[in-house]
């Protein structure tokens, strides 16, 4: 039978979100949506090219697993009381393995 044994790798590739620009009067703010920015994620060249070289390495990516951040809003308007909680990705872990040979 033959000898079967393997190395891992584990990265973590960032996932951004949509700035919003909020302009009041002559005031003028950026604020983070919770809009994901999957185009950017999907057309990122050096994500792209860094998944291509682990591929040519011999790496198989097995498991992908999402790292999320919570965010919560609580208010208060017109006396009214309100709150809500998202937990939002901050990015992704992905897991890889290659066969290592047995002598």
């Amino acid at each position: 039978m033959g000898c079967q044994k393997y190395e891992y790798h584990t990265e973590f590739s960032p996932f951004k979100y949509v700035v919003r620009t909020k302009k009041v009067f002559m005031f003028k703010s950026e604020e983070p949506a919770t809009e994901p920015d999957t185009q950017g994620f999907l057309e990122d060249s050096e994500r792209q090219n860094r998944l291509a070289q682990l591929g040519r390495e011999g790496w198989e990516l097995v498991s992908v697993q999402p790292v999320v951040r919570g965010e919560i809003k609580i208010g208060n308007q017109n006396a009214q009381g309100w709150a809500y909680g998202l937990a939002l990705p901050t990015g992704y872990l992905l897991f890889f393995k290659r066969p290592i040979h047995c002598e």
